[in-house]
């Protein structure tokens, strides 16, 4: 009998082990969604202020708008002068100056604007004839805030200040390459700033504006974000699905060294990456998916895959992500090129679905089991009971004969 309580307890086990565990495939799940248009707007980016209060989205003919990092349905009219407004140009790239009250973003025709947060007007930053009619797709100030580097096509790389009279005080960097740049970024610990190309590789620009080409010339480099953390390192993505940490040299900038790794298991193209928290990143993937990147791991990781986009809204599966930014360590918002914005945090609950529940009722459950089995190897009476009301007819009505067999006694 007690060999039949035995098997009984098991098969109740067995059952509750047997129970499908779910998990969800992200590390995060998306929830708000927030539209800046009805139409496709030909987002380009966003540029978050040093604060990460503010962000200044950017796009087709000349679109500018300031959004309030974490809420982005409150946003603020950028007030444009009169004669830029007839002058619509697609702007690529923008950049807060490190004090946080000014931005410039620049576009297409050498275009190079400038945002001022003390009464949020947009006006002509200078600098068009020395800039001509070069596309610009990226800008970044140096760590003290006293340059800004701007890069454009067929490898064009200039510094440029303000000037008396809202000119501009612009020089071209010499050294420079053949092909497109396509991001820069500063490191402010190492006082350093990294450029990245189409087919040139990498570069390095010291305190002192000399640029120092550094390798990884056969991969089409598309964006570069140094963490503001003091192990002086950037990471760079190219489209082919490769990551480049970039090890900063202070003392000697062209001795800087990059390591490149290949995502041999990763899928679609990378198409940027952006801050998330302390030395982490998070890695742009068309089609839409996110992978996070920790320099200290020194590990990639999927982040957001697009089978859970699509599980969420099927048409914002479809378009590209071209910037991220981090509200709190694990949360935040994603800006696409058609001006939706989503916003990201951490699942819910931390133990999903089903398999939370299956724990919270196979603890319990089988403390109570094990404590019973327990019990009835120790109490005959006990066992007798429990084959009477859980056995087999068969061992019911034996139980019962030995039951009134001792009850005669």
């Amino acid at each position: 009998m007690a060999t039949s309580v035995a098997r009984m307890l098991t098969v109740v086990l067995v059952s509750m082990m047997l129970t499908p565990h779910v998990h969800a495939e992200s590390a995060v799940e998306l929830d708000e969604i927030v539209k800046l248009a009805p139409i496709d707007l030909g987002i380009e980016g966003g540029a978050i202020d040093p604060l990460g209060e503010k962000v200044i989205v950017y796009g087709a003919e000349s679109y500018l708008n300031l959004l309030d990092a974490s809420d982005p349905t409150i946003r603020t009219d950028l007030v444009w002068s009169d004669e830029l407004q007839s002058q619509w140009i697609n702007l690529h790239a923008g950049d807060f100056h490190p004090g946080g009250q000014t931005a410039l973003i620049v576009g297409d025709s050498g275009e190079v604007l400038r945002y001022a947060m003390s009464d949020h007007s947009v006006t002509d930053a200078g600098g068009d004839l020395e800039f001509g009619n070069v596309d610009l797709h990226s800008v970044a100030w140096n760590p003290g805030g006293s340059w800004a580097y701007v890069g454009g096509s067929d490898g064009w790389l200039w510094r440029m200040r303000a000037a008396a009279e809202g000119d501009a005080e612009v020089h071209l960097i010499e050294g420079r390459g053949s092909s497109d740049i396509t991001a820069i970024d500063c490191h402010t610990s190492k006082i350093l700033c990294v450029v990245t190309s189409v087919t040139d590789g990498i570069g390095v620009i010291d305190r002192d504006h000399t640029l120092y080409w550094i390798g990884g010339t056969v991969y089409p480099w598309q964006d570069v974000h140094c963490p503001q953390v003091d192990v002086g390192q950037c990471v760079a993505v190219s489209d082919d699905r490769n990551i480049g940490v970039i090890e900063l040299n202070s003392d000697f900038p062209g001795l800087s060294i990059i390591t490149i790794t290949q995502l041999t298991g990763a899928e679609g193209v990378f198409t940027g990456i952006s801050g998330q928290n302390h030395d982490r990143s998070i890695v742009s993937v068309a089609p839409f998916a996110l992978l996070e990147h920790d320099l200290s791991d020194d590990k990639t990781f999927p982040w957001l895959e697009n089978t859970d986009v699509e599980d969420f809204d099927a048409s914002i599966a479809g378009q590209r992500v071209v910037s991220t930014w981090p509200i709190d360590r694990d949360s935040g918002w994603i800006l696409t090129d058609r001006g939706t914005l989503i916003q990201y945090h951490p699942p819910s609950q931390s133990i999903p679905g089903i398999l939370g529940v299956w724990i919270l009722i196979a603890i319990p459950a089988v403390t109570a089991l094990v404590i019973l089995s327990v019990g009835l190897s120790f109490s005959p009476s006990l066992q007798n009971w429990f084959t009477q009301k859980f056995g087999t007819a068969e061992e019911s009505r034996m139980a019962k004969r030995e039951a009134r067999r001792k009850r005669r006694r």
